[in-house]
Parts: C-alpha cells; structure tokens; sequence
C-alpha cells in the first residue's frame, strides 16, 4: 500500500506545473499567432474588393458598395448580377474575359474598364481579376481601383494633341514632330508631306534622320538642342526622297508629345531666296560687262587681305594696269569694240594670274589686281608675263584686228601702308611713270 501512494505521488509531481513558469508553444503555433486578421484588412481595404460566381455576387467590401454609390455591401449583394456595374458596351468583354479566367487560359486579367454608379453616373476603373477558391468552389475576384481623374487628364491630353495637330495642320509651313532619341517621326502636316514628297503614312514610317544631306549639320543640331531647348533660323541642307536637295531654314524646340520625349522642327525651302541673293551678291559684287570684281568688292577684298597679311606677317603685292590708246580705239572702232577689248585682256589676264589673286576692274580701263602672299620681284614677274601675254597678238573684234598693250605699276605691302589705298596709290604711281617712260612696260613701286 506504500508503495503504490509513492507511485501516485511521484505521478502527481510530474503532471504538476511549476508555479510561475509560462508554457512554451511550438515554433508553428507562434507564426499562426502573429498572422494579421486577412478577413479585417480586405474589409477596410482602400481598394474595392468583389467575389462572384458566375457574375452572382457573393462578397463586397466596403470600399466597393461605395465606389460604386452603394449604402453598405448588403445592397451590392442584393443584386441578382453584377451586370448593372459594368457600361452595357463592355459587357460582353467582361462575359469573355471572364470565361478566360474560368476555363484557365489565363491566370489573372488587368484591365481598364468604364464602371456604372448606381446613380447613372460612369467611372473609370482599373480592375484586376483572378480566380479563387470561395468555400470550396471556384469563383472570381475582381479588385477596383478608381483612376477616373487620371483618365480625364489622359483624355485632356489627347484632346489638346488633337487641336495642337488641328493648328500644325492649317499652317502654311512644313511642320513635323519626331521623337529625340531616335527621329522617328510621330506627326507631320501637309506641308512636309508635299516637301518631301511622300504621303503621311510613308513618313511616319520613317526618321527624319533620313532628311538631312549631312550627317555633321544634323548631329550639329541634335547637340545644340540638348544644351538649349529651342532653336531659331538654322540653316541646313536637307533632301526629298526623290533625291532633290534643297536648303532649308529650321525652327526646332523640345516637347512632350502624347508622353513621349520629342522635338517640333518646322521649315522652310529658302534655296530660291538663297540662290537670288547670291545672285543679288554677284551684281553688286560684279563688274557686268567683264564678269571680274567691280571697284566696291575689289577694294573691300584687297582691305580683308591687308589685314590678313598684316596678321600672319605675310608678304602682298598690288598691281594697277592701264590699256595703252584705249580712248583711240573707242574713237577708231566704237564702243563695242572698245568693250570687246576689254573682255579680251580680262580673259588673258586670268590666264596669266593664279587662282588665288583677285582681278578687278576700278573703272574705264583701269584695273587692278591682289596678289597675296607675293614678294614685289615675284610681283614683278608676273606682272612683266601679263604685259607679254596681251601684246603678243592682236584682238580679233567686230572684223577688226587691234593691237592691244597695258602699262603696269607694282607695289609691295609695307609697314608704312596704313591701308589699301597708300598701296594701291605707290602702284598707281608706278603705273604713271610707265606711261611716262614709254608705256607697254612695267615699273615698281620704291617705299
């Protein structure tokens, strides 16, 4: 009987609890303790939340009865379908999405679609939705979120694009909108598509990269539209795709266009103002019965290479020339033949001349010409090889065979020139102690 009271009193100390001491739980039963309430936070979720089978609704939490103008999610669930959510046009989307989902070929849709209030009032929605497991059936869940607002400023964007094209269309220039980092082209008018003789959908399959003649002036661009973000009056030699170059007058600036980064560049063919001015320079520049600079061009050209000289220390030597008798000949012969020997001597003149010295003529029969980089016997030497040029045959004009010699001064530059004029001055001198001396000869010039 002893023993049998030790052995229960033994049992009773192994079962007792130690006074003070917690129970330990196993690793597993902790995590289960920490594991948020899931059922809380979808019911408070910010996000609207439905479950449905077969379009019959079986949960919503609050965030949805109220996005879509319901009191409580008892009143979305009194509804026999959710058809009357969903904008009539896009339910037969949401019928095949749905049986996407149902039938597996596709684990989960996002997608923007237009919800309906209760009030009448439509909302843009992005909508998630995947199946699920609902009490051991299977069943979609659908999560909203409202992006109206964002999809009103999308719009507002659009519509701004829109009239923006509306505008770029009307103008009467050449207007189009490529994207920075590569050219492709995102807009053009018709303009540039009668410039570029192609049609819209040709160029908006192509670059604008494809524009330019060369490569250097379009990276030139593309540089400097990356340091400021604008650029007015460049100018720049561009191509049609038939080939035909022209120079174009550009205006470009950085945008956004529908979110894209981009440049706005509009144009305009100046090649036939640009050839009338350089014809307009040719007048102006140019004696019109020889084809030679006239005194104008020729004084300021022989002052740019003055300074040049002057700048780089380098030698320059002026020569004046004076036809022997031409007064005779316009006497003799007339006017016509007179001019007739003034084009022969400019044409024998550039034949004795380098391409780099510059004839002009200063009036009547006088003229002159710049010989750069010329020391004055150099000077000499070429000046002695026109004289002989001009004398060694006659000029042939109007069935008349009339000789036809020069007198001609040399001057070298000095430090004592203060300009053209001092120069040409020394040589014109020079000149009148050829006709002096007997004419047909050259003389020079002493400083």
């Amino acid at each position: 009987m002893k023993r049998l009271i030790k052995k229960l009193a033994a049992r009773s100390r192994l079962t007792k609890k130690p006074r003070g001491k917690v129970e330990k739980r196993s690793p597993g039963r902790r995590r289960e303790d920490r594991l948020p309430d899931f059922r809380d936070l979808i019911e408070n979720a910010v996000q609207g939340v439905l479950v449905h089978r077969n379009f019959k609704p079986l949960y919503a939490n609050q965030a949805f009865a109220e996005l879509f103008g319901y009191k409580n999610p008892a009143a979305v669930l009194e509804l026999p379908i959710i058809r009357p959510l969903i904008a009539e046009d896009l339910w037969a989307k949401v019928e095949s999405d749905n049986d996407d989902l149902a039938r597996g070929r596709k684990p989960s849709l996002t997608t923007r679609i237009r919800g309906q209030r209760k009030d009448g009032g439509e909302l843009w929605l992005n909508m998630i939705q995947r199946m699920v497991d609902w009490h051991g059936a299977a069943a979609t869940q659908v999560m909203v979120a409202d992006i109206s607002e964002q999809v009103h400023i999308e719009q507002a964007i659009v519509k701004n694009e829109q009239r923006l094209g509306s505008i770029l269309e009307i103008l009467p220039y050449p207007i189009y909108v490529a994207r920075r980092n590569d050219g492709q082209l995102l807009f053009v008018n018709r303009k540039t598509c009668l410039l570029f003789q192609q049609s819209a959908a040709q160029l908006l399959r192509s670059s604008s990269l494809e524009f330019y003649v060369n490569a250097s002036e379009r990276d030139d661009l593309r540089k400097l539209l990356d340091a400021i973000p604008d650029i007015r009056d460049a100018e720049v030699k561009m191509k049609t795709a038939q080939g035909r170059e022209f120079i174009a007058e550009i205006a470009a600036i950085t945008l956004d266009y529908l979110g894209t980064p981009a440049v706005m560049v509009a144009l305009n063919d100046i090649s036939q103002r640009k050839q009338m001015e350089a014809e307009l320079l040719r007048q102006a520049s140019t004696d019109m019965l020889t084809g030679i600079s006239n005194r104008r061009y020729f004084i300021a050209q022989a002052e740019q290479e003055l300074r040049r000289s002057r700048r780089f220390a380098r030698a320059m030597a002026v020569m004046m020339i004076d036809l022997d008798h031409f007064k005779r000949v316009n006497d003799a012969h007339g006017h016509a033949t007179g001019d007739a020997v003034l084009q022969a001597f400019v044409k024998r003149a550039l034949e004795s001349l380098r391409q780099s010295d510059l004839l002009g003529r200063i009036g009547g029969e006088e003229f002159a010409v710049i010989l750069p980089e010329t020391e004055l016997e150099a000077a000499r030497e070429v000046a002695e090889r026109l004289r002989a040029h001009l004398a060694e045959r006659p000029v042939v004009a109007e069935r008349a065979a009339i000789a036809s010699t020069a007198s001609i001064g040399v001057a070298q530059l000095s430090a004592k020139d203060g300009s053209i004029d001092n120069l040409l001055h020394r040589a014109d001198q020079a000149l009148y102690a050829a006709k002096q001396n007997g004419r047909n000869r050259v003389e020079v010039a002493t400083v």
